[in-house]
Parts: structure tokens; sequence; C-alpha cells
């Protein structure tokens, strides 16, 4: 057994599909109905008329204690907000565009350097039929790029069509790993609500940036209909924020049998980083879930709490490698884990990160 053992302009309607959306909307069942209200539409309209298209905005310089919204709380747990450093790593965003028929809303934002998690509003073109919405069985999910330290403006693609637009920039992204979830939709004020999570491909060591611009590409939701996907718009929109995260971390450092060990927490998530010789082979499924079951956290009151505990719930992991081969099938070069939590933690209550029966201190 070795140590690693022991451990997401106008809706453009093909012929026959304005009777079919009319027809669906006319036939649905009013259990089926969903009404959800993020924001008061006079809070957006307002916003939206205010703030320029495609504005870059620094958030978080009120003084005053932002609440958070009840998606974060139901994410993060309600007395996440209370733990040391929380504050450090919320944001309340508030940037808004105007993207032709198409309003985007960043509102709140929680992440640091290797995570984010955004809530964004979608309004979509006035002459939507709302109704067919409503009545759908699945709300449209919504697709999003998102680019760290890149910026896509409006004015870059107002005038490519959507097929264009998709040519050109689909598949762009700076991230790792990515989840979108819809929330809701308020037909008052024609809005769909998602939740954005990412992990970010680079950028979680030490030297890294914390607060570049974040962009969010967002392609036109689709409605099911007749078994067709019919988008409700014809373009995509796009947002650019700062977030300005001033999260606290703590970090450490060990060495073990020629592999250096690299550990940094925040208050949503750690990381580790495995740099050297002889590292496990991660392209290997069931090595690298061996690798990740062994990590865990030491607490300085003894406790030890293990990452799958940490991540129960609603947290998530992720793992990228890059290997030279040598002779003999020796493994050298890198691996990344990052884990975030399900509650947020306050980092100066951690006394180790442990992988396996590797210990690494922190301070």
């Amino acid at each position: 057994m070795n140590r690693y053992q022991a451990m997401v302009e106008t809706l453009p309607v093909p012929a026959g599909q304005a009777e079919r959306l009319k027809a669906a909307a006319l036939t649905a069942d009013p259990k089926r109905r969903r009404t959800f209200r993020p924001w008061s539409v006079g809070k957006k309209v307002l916003l939206a008329a205010v703030l320029a298209v495609g504005m870059l905005v620094t958030a978080g310089t009120a003084l005053e204690v932002m609440a958070w919204d009840p998606a974060f709380l139901e994410r993060f747990g309600t007395s996440s907000q209370e733990v040391p450093g929380a504050e450090g790593v919320f944001r309340d965003v508030n940037a808004a565009a105007v993207c032709g028929d198409v309003t985007l809303t960043v509102r709140q934002a929680i992440g640091d350097k290797k995570n984010l998690y955004a809530l964004l509003d979608y309004q979509l073109p006035e002459d939507t039929d709302l109704e067919a919405v409503v009545a759908a069985e699945h709300l449209p999910p919504l697709l999003i790029g998102t680019l760290r330290g890149r910026t896509i403006s409006w004015e870059d693609i107002r005038d490519m069509g959507l097929e264009e637009q998709r040519k050109t920039y689909s598949g762009r992204s700076s991230t790792s790993g990515q989840s979108t979830h819809t929330l809701g939709f308020d037909p008052e004020s024609r809005t769909l609500t998602c939740m954005l999570s990412a992990n970010f491909q680079e950028g979680w060591g030490l030297t890294a940036p914390l607060n570049p611009s974040i962009t969010l590409l967002v392609w036109p939701p689709e409605l099911e209909v007749d078994g067709e996907d019919v988008p409700l718009a014809d373009h995509a929109a796009v947002v650019t924020f700062r977030p300005s995260f001033n999260v606290e971390t703590v970090t450490g450092k060990a060495a073990e049998d020629g592999i250096t060990y690299t550990a940094e927490m925040s208050p949503l998530s750690f990381q580790v980083r495995m740099k050297g010789e002889d590292l496990p082979d991660m392209s290997d499924q069931a090595v690298c879930r061996e690798v990740e079951s062994s990590l865990s956290l030491r607490l300085r009151d003894g406790a030890v709490i293990s990452a799958e505990d940490l991540q129960l719930s609603g947290g998530s992991s992720s793992a990228s490698s890059s290997f030279t081969h040598h002779d003999g099938g020796r493994l050298s070069g890198r691996i990344m884990l990052n884990v975030v939590f399900s509650e947020l933690m306050d980092p100066a209550e951690t006394e180790a990160v442990l992988v396996g029966d590797v210990e690494i201190p922190l301070s």
C-alpha cells in the first residue's frame, strides 16, 4: 500500500413555429407554470438605463455589508456569510450591460483565485412569447463562456449574426470546469436567473492575480418546442465586471520522496499542487479518485475532515495534471487539485492540509 492508497434582436421563429409556440402556451398545464422574481423591475430598469453598454464595474467599494441573495444562502448555507473572511470572497456586483434587445446583469459573486460563483439575470427581448416560456416543462438553460483577464465587448459582436458569433467565439473559455443552473423565470420582467459556477484553468498559484476582469459571453437560451430548440434571441450578449475580491488565505509547503507539495486555502476552497517525479498517474480514473479521496484538513482542535465531507451536499472538486513520461513508467510533472467547500470555512482554524500521510502545515 503506497501513501496514496492511505489515503454549465428579435425572436427568430421559423415557419410554423409561431403557431406551435402559441399552442404550447394555451394548452399548458397551469400547475407547471412557475414564477420567480429575482429582482425588482424598477431597480433593474434603472440600473440598465444608468450603466453604459459593456461597462467595466469595480464592485465591493461600499462600506455597508450587503445581504447575500437567497440563492447563495441556499448553496452555501445561512451561516456562511458570518464566517470570518466571508466578506472577502463575496461581492455585490450589480454590473449590467444592454446588448441590443437583451440585458445582462451580474448581481452578486463569490470567488477566490481559482473559483467563481455568479448570479446572472438574462432579460429576454420584449417580443418573447412569455406564456410559452412559463409553460415550458424545463426552463431554458444558459450556455456561458467565461473569460478571465480577456474582454469581449458588445461592440465586437453586435454586427455579427448568431452563426458568425458562434463560429468566432464558441469554445473560448478560461475555465477547466464550469456548470450553470437556471434558478427561475420572472415573466413580469422577462428575466431568467442563473447561477454560474466555474473553476479557472490558470491562476490558483500563489503569484496569480486575484482581481482580473471577468467577461461572460452568454448565448441565447433555447426553448424546446415539438422536439425542436427555438432560440429566444438572435444574437449572443456579453457583460464584463471586476469583482475585486479581497480574499484572506493561508499557505503551506512540504516535500517528501522527491515530490514538492504546495497548499493554499481560502474561506471558499483549498488547492494542492504536487510537483516532481514518480507522481501518481492521474489519467487513470481510479488513481485520480484515490488521490482526491486522500485529501483532508486537520483543524487546530485536532479534528480531521475529509475532502468528501467538506464537499458534501453542494461542494465540488477538480483535478488537472501535466506529465513527462520516463523510462520504467515513471512520471514527472505536476498535479493540481481543487476542492470547493459546501459551506465557507475560516482558514485560520485549519492547521494542515493532508494528502494521505503527507502533511502540509498552513500558516
